[in-house]
């Protein structure tokens, strides 16, 4: 694999120690941060070290050295090869710009081997380059022989994605299997950091460990994650280096109604604000339909502003003992009037639609659903009425306006 690479300037970070002692308290600077139990979890498995002064830095970027380091790490049959290929290393590397008394020499060579990584066309392999988003995902994904998830891309209020690009099978793949931690938004094309990295690399191995399809540990509660990769420029020491951005820095928001979430719906005349909208892993089946409802709302059919029909689909009644915060959110969206305005953030833009009128139809008519060619139209959708799956009750819009974030 290849993995592509990225413009802009050579990230400034100290290389990773390819071999440091383990100690009980692991790292000092982790411990009151979302990354705590990955970063512990992976020193424990000896997947991962720290740096000389007992750190982990889980806010600093990784380049492709470090994060080859990693994942030749992760399975023991690749530690064997490294250390193999260590014992025998060709006098003559791979790559131009690889020093074979470098580190992590025997890593790339072991990696060349297994096919997880080529250079670059120019004949290089830049081990200093900061690995980005997608480049991280699909590199831990192909250690495990993975080839993602083929089809268009499956969405997360965490992670970006994008639908036909070499790295959308892989993206589909880590959100079915929910590697993405819950909070903040990881954004493509960016530097990854260390505890983004080590967090998807944790739970991608656990569930490989404990033979799971996917995720099922707890959430982080604690500690304060970056809500963006989005880095500025600083300089320290003489050297330009790159800094995670704060929160909110990367989106030049121009309306109290957009969403820093990559897919989200704001419906001010009811309440609803900042929404969760989650394209279902499996859209053809009705427990893969109802899955995205446990965080939000659920999408089906286009997407804002590819002119068909939008669907945003929601939970207007629930049992007596959910008490879940989404069991009833559209439970008031026969409240919406025509000409009220509905927020929706979606891939850095967001899209604004206008309420034409509403309607009740049976629970088996679907022809409202159907795209009729007449241009791109919004349905908010949930049965009706409140309590009852006789009906459903759409809300239908039509798009006045989209305006880039970004």
């Amino acid at each position: 694999m290849q993995l592509r690479p990225i413009f802009g300037i050579t990230l400034i970070t100290a290389l990773l120690l390819p071999c440091i002692e383990v100690r009980a308290a692991i790292f000092a600077d982790t411990s009151n941060t979302p990354y705590a139990t990955a970063f512990d979890y992976l020193a424990r498995s000896q997947i991962i070290g720290g740096y000389s002064d007992g750190s982990g830095k889980p806010y600093a970027t990784l380049n492709r050295a470090e994060a080859l380091k990693v994942v030749m790490t992760m399975r023991s049959e690749d530690r064997a090869r490294t250390e193999r290929v260590r014992m025998a290393l060709p006098p003559l590397p791979l790559f131009s710009d690889v020093d074979q008394r470098s580190w992590y020499a025997a890593y790339i060579e072991a990696a060349f081997e297994r096919q997880i990584v080529t250079g670059y066309p120019d004949g290089s392999f830049q081990p200093s380059r900061s690995v980005t988003v997608e480049e991280a995902i699909t590199l831990l994904l192909r250690t495990y022989g993975s080839k993602g998830t083929p089809g268009a891309a499956v969405l997360s209020p965490y992670m970006e994605n994008r639908d036909g690009q070499w790295f959308t099978p892989y993206l589909n793949a880590v959100v079915g299997k929910n590697l993405v931690m819950h909070q903040g938004k990881m954004t493509l094309g960016t530097p990854i950091t260390r505890g983004q990295f080590f967090d998807i690399a944790y739970r991608l191995h656990s569930i490989t460990a404990e033979q799971q399809t996917a995720f099922t540990g707890a959430e982080p509660q604690g500690g304060t994650a970056v809500h963006t990769t989005g880095l500025v420029q600083r300089l320290q020491g003489g050297n330009i280096i790159s800094v995670p951005q704060p929160a909110g820095v990367a989106a030049r928001v121009t309306s109290p109604y957009a969403s820093q979430k990559y897919f989200a719906v704001t419906l001010p005349s009811i309440g609803i604000t900042d929404l969760a909208v989650i394209h279902p892993t499996d859209p053809f089946s009705s427990q893969g339909v109802m899955e995205p409802l446990q965080n939000g709302v659920g999408h089906l059919f286009g997407f804002p502003g590819g002119g068909g029909k939008v669907m945003i689909y929601g939970h207007s009644s629930g049992y007596p003992w959910d008490r879940s915060q989404y069991t009833k959110i559209f439970r008031k969206i026969n409240e919406l009037k025509t000409g009220d305005r509905v927020y929706v953030t979606y891939d850095g833009k967001m899209h604004v639609y206008e309420v034409t009128y509403e309607e009740s139809v049976s629970a088996s008519d679907t022809s409202k659903l159907n795209d009729n060619g007449n241009g791109e139209e919004l349905i908010l959708y949930t049965c009706w009425p409140p309590d009852s799956i006789a009906q459903r009750y759409l809300v239908h819009a039509v798009p006045v306006e989209s305006i880039a974030l970004r």
